[in-house]
Parts: structure tokens; sequence; C-alpha cells
């Protein structure tokens, strides 16, 4: 069968460039020179017929034919290296990237339901400390936590943080909650301590902010106030599951907003991956009922 193809080469370089929107990084990467990189780029426009990327005082831009391609060569430079890989098990996988907490308090209590629906899709899951950007190459997809002015054309919002103190049961007597939080010991998923100054300031309940116990994740938080360590404070969507199960009780129910929120990246050149979408649709789709669990505390 004789078919009419563009050089490997050129779809190789042409891959890589797409990547990190950068012909310099994609000659470091290939280990050949930046002339090189761009001369197969501009052989595979002329063949195609398309501008693959725009070349800006900033650098390059890729187009949407751009995209459509870099999605398609990635896909097919995948298959050929399953296929030449022994110990392939024919899943397609897809990486995605969560903070800690994140992960641990609603993404894996979730992701079986994921595999039983879709056998065929691996998803590797990289936790961070720090939030994934859109044009980061180490994963297809990310949670962000972000301000709430944060907008991003490869970014969808998933819900805005509403916060709520979190302790063990019968840790602070019921017939005067404001009391026994005011003498608790402050668990502080920050260093900072901004979530329990925020919700201070937003309840005009006065607090002493700077003491207690400080760790650098929420789950850190949410154990220790499971343990009777003190009261957390906590976001309820991912502190939903502890309440639920009676592990933590909300001696006031008194939720604020933070102004910050979790947001869905992806990398804009995956955005027609099928594979990709299916795991951003899931995850959209499991995160309906945040809303509700938001708005019961309002």
């Amino acid at each position: 069968m004789h078919r009419r193809l563009p050089s490997l080469n050129a779809l190789r370089c042409f891959e890589v460039v797409a990547a990190h929107t950068s012909v310099k990084k994609a000659a470091q990467i290939l280990n050949v020179s930046e002339s090189a990189v761009s001369r197969q780029v501009r052989i595979l426009e002329e063949q195609l017929g398309q501008t693959l990327f725009l070349r800006t005082h900033s650098g390059l831009e890729i187009t949407e034919a751009g995209r459509k391609l870099a999605t398609t060569v990635k896909e097919a430079f995948d298959h050929i290296a399953n296929a030449l890989d022994p110990t392939h098990t024919d899943q397609d996988i897809v990486t995605l990237r969560v903070i800690p907490t994140f992960a641990l308090r609603w993404l894996f209590p979730r992701l079986r339901r994921f595999h039983e629906q879709y056998p065929m899709i691996k998803v590797v899951v990289r936790t961070r400390l720090n939030d994934m950007t859109a044009d980061e190459t180490d994963s297809d997809l990310g949670i962000r936590y972000a301000l709430g002015n944060f907008s991003h054309e490869d970014a969808t919002e998933l819900y805005a943080e509403w916060i709520v103190p979190v302790c063990a049961p019968g840790h602070i007597d019921a017939a005067d909650p404001e009391r026994g939080l005011r003498e608790s010991t402050l668990l502080h998923p920050l260093p900072d301590h901004q979530d329990w100054i925020t919700w201070s300031e937003k309840t005009g309940i006065e607090l002493f902010t700077r003491g207690g116990l400080d760790f650098d994740a929420l789950d850190m938080a949410l154990s220790a106030a499971e343990a009777g360590l003190g009261v957390a404070i906590a976001d309820v969507v991912l502190a939903d599951q502890a309440i639920q199960d009676g592990r933590v009780v909300v001696p006031l129910r008194r939720a604020v907003p933070t102004g910050v929120s979790y947001y869905l990246v992806r990398r804009p050149a995956l955005r027609h991956r099928r594979q990709v979408k299916l795991v951003e649709d899931w995850i959209v789709s499991e995160l309906v009922e945040s809303k509700a669990i938001i708005a019961s505390y309002a």
C-alpha cells in the first residue's frame, strides 16, 4: 500500500516543538541545531499547505491546525512505540498531576469507578505540592489551585473553595462552640495561617490565629483533627467524606469562601486527544456534587 506521508524527521521535530512551543528547546531535546528543526517544521508546513505556528516577537504560537496535528502525531507515535514495546498492555495512559490533598481526599476514593468504566485507559497520578501550569509537559492534565481571577483558555474551573472548622467528635462542647473553638488548638493547613485568618475575619469570630500547629498540606491537618489534636479549617468538598463517615464533625456550620478555586488544566497540544477528554469529562461530572455540598452550608 502506497501512502504519501511527510518525513518522520519532520513529524518528530514538529511534535517536540509543539509540546514546548520552542525551537530552541526542541533542538536541545533532539540534539540537533535550531536551524535544522526550523527547516523540518517549514518543510512540513509546505507539504501540508498549512501554517502550524505563528512567529511572534514573544516566540512561537501554535495554530488551531497545529494543535490538531500535534494530537494526531502524538497518538500515532504512541501507537508505534506501544506496538514495538513487548511490555505494553494495550492500555492508553493519561497522566494526571494533582496536589496531594486533592488526590487523597477526593480522587483516589473515586478512581476505581473510572477504571471500571474505562478499563482501557490507565490514569497515572503524580502528586506534587506545586500547581501544574498549561505550558508544562510532564502531565496531560492537572488540578490547579488558584485565585478566583485565574483564567486561561486551557483551564476549566471545577469549584470555588469554601472552608469550615472541623474537629473530632466530642472535641468541642456543642453547647458553646465559639468558646470551645477559642480554647482549642488551631490546626493550620498552610504555614501562613491564611485560611484561619480569612475564616475569622469573614465570620467576625476573633481567634488567636498565630498559635496552633502548622502543616504543609490540608490532608495532614485533617488527619490531625481526626486524631483529636485540635480544630482544622477545611475545604468543605475535600472534607465531606470524613464528615459523612463521622471521623470529624463541624462544630460551627459557618462556611466562608476563600476566593480560591480548583481548576482543571490541560496541555494545549492534547486538547483533542480522546483519552484525555474522557478523563477530563469524568472529573468534571464527578465534581458536579461539589456545588450541592457547598450550597448545603449557605
